[in-house]
């Protein structure tokens, strides 16, 4: 891996109008897919989220699923529309700045640049837990330490080198999830129709119960969180070939697969467990199907598979994080001193390594914090991210800033049904107090993105955070 720099450029070329090519355009729609599926991890959304949302929310989750479902897609026409008029590297930062305002932009940012590496570490200290089948006696910290150094060094190799591996790996959480499927419907116990009536089981009976309005709503986060990730393809718009038309397509098709591949096993699952109680009353429902219909063995190899999943996914978001501060370094929406630097590329795979690695480095020293409080500390930050995402969509139509490109269908049906939905999920936050914390966090955060622009970039703006388009694509 070559890691030499090239020089960076002092300041955007502003009277260009976009951005040297600095990035490698190597890889399709195909390899975006790959790479951004692969961050959502589908897997072990169906073991983790999947399974919690099972052992909370019983058959509701058919329902909740499927309206989460519907709601992500809307989220994703959002992003295919902005994405396709700016196929500009750097993720949801990139997309709010140039179609909401930089205001806004920043606060996205400071989102982003806590939550990525946080997330990451979170990842990486669930990979102990499925390596623990076969290799006993794993410290979750150490684990995750030596997890977020291979990653970090993967992330750094080209990205056709990356969106192979990714793929690779991909393909055999996808064969867990297929032998799931086929599992569930092979054995099932009870029609599909018993899942329209949502029940959970009442641990004062041990009886399936009717689930309550306020439950399903619940369950409805937990779905849009699971599905949560297809929004990553934009981070590689300017290493997809033809962006401009392409990166929506990667979008769109990432949502509909990762609700595809997560909604039909948990119903596989429903209709398959010879006990709807005893599949709620698990600790590990996903766990406890796979190893009643396939045996402990087959259970343990699909264990393993999960934790290649999971560090899968931490190759793929370190992909992320790193071109979420190059850009932003490149938009000189970080002091010049801190800027130069990270915006370098290097000569032979043309990686934005050094931002890569500090990205790396920021998850690495968050593995020693304690797991309840990075779950607390990401919990409500894709509620706002989310939320500019479906303004920045509504103002890049009435604002005057729309632009040849792809066109969501129904609008504005998607970006209003998701600001609903998210009042929804903010009312339901509110009102559990155990979330209280991890608002208040986010608010912060957001709040810090707004005052560090009002004090230190707009007063600057004629020479930092310098909002350009994307270079000219080039054939290579």
């Amino acid at each position: 891996m070559d890691q030499t720099a090239r020089p960076p450029t002092a300041t955007p070329p502003a009277a260009a109008g976009a951005y040297e090519a600095s990035l490698s355009r190597s890889i399709g729609v195909g390899g975006n897919i790959l790479i951004t599926l692969s961050s959502i991890s589908p897997a072990s959304s169906v073991f983790i989220l999947g399974g919690s949302a099972l052992a909370l929310f019983g058959t509701g989750v058919f329902w909740a699923f499927l309206i989460a479902g519907v709601v992500s897609i809307l989220i994703a026409f959002c992003y295919a529309e902005l994405a396709s008029a700016y196929p500009v590297a750097g993720g949801d930062y990139s997309l709010v700045s140039r179609a909401l305002g930089p205001a806004f932009g920043v606060a996205t940012f400071f989102i982003s640049l806590i939550s990525l590496p946080l997330i990451i570490a979170v990842f990486a200290l669930g990979v102990a837990d499925y390596l623990g089948v076969a290799i006993h006696g794993l410290s979750p910290q150490q684990t995750a330490l030596v997890v977020v150094v291979i990653t970090t060094v993967t992330a750094c190799f080209d990205i056709r080198t990356n969106a192979w591996l990714t793929g690779v790996f991909l393909g055999v959480e996808m064969a867990a999830l297929a032998l799931l499927t086929v599992l569930g419907f092979v054995h099932m116990e009870r029609p599909l129709s018993s899942l329209l009536s949502p029940e959970v089981l009442d641990p004062a009976t041990g009886q399936l119960a009717p689930l309550a309005i306020s439950g399903l709503m619940l369950a409805v986060t937990q779905g849009i969180f699971a599905y949560n990730g297809y929004g990553g393809a934009v981070y590689f718009a300017e290493e997809t070939k033809n962006a401009a038309h392409s990166i929506a397509k990667a979008v769109i098709w990432s949502a509909v697969i990762t609700v595809a591949t997560e909604l039909v096993p948990l119903i596989a699952i429903m209709v398959g467990a010879r006990s709807q109680t005893e599949l709620f009353g698990s600790s590990l429902p996903v766990e406890a199907f796979l190893t009643e219909r396939a045996g402990h063995a087959v259970a343990m190899v699909v264990m393993l598979s999960i934790a290649l999943a999971v560090i899968n996914a931490i190759i793929a978001i370190t992909l992320q994080a790193g071109r979420l501060l190059y850009a932003a370094a490149r938009d000189r929406a970080l002091p010049g001193t801190v800027a130069a630097p990270l915006q370098a590329v290097s000569t032979k795979g043309r990686v934005p390594v050094l931002a890569t690695v500090v990205m790396g480095a920021i998850a690495f020293a968050a593995c020693f914090v304690p797991l309840d409080i990075l779950l607390t500390a990401t919990g409500s930050t894709l509620m706002f991210t989310y939320l500019f995402i479906a303004l920045a969509a509504i103002h890049h139509r009435r604002g005057g800033t729309a632009r040849p490109g792809y066109r969501m269908p129904l609008w504005p049906l998607a970006p209003g049904i998701c600001i609903a939905a998210l009042g929804l999920v903010f009312v339901v936050t509110l009102l559990d107090p155990e979330q209280w914390l991890s608002l208040g966090i986010s608010l912060g955060l957001v709040a810090a993105g707004f005052v560090y622009f009002a004090l230190y970039l707009r007063p600057r703006r004629n020479t930092h955070l310098l909002l350009l388009d994307a270079a000219p694509e080039e054939t290579r």
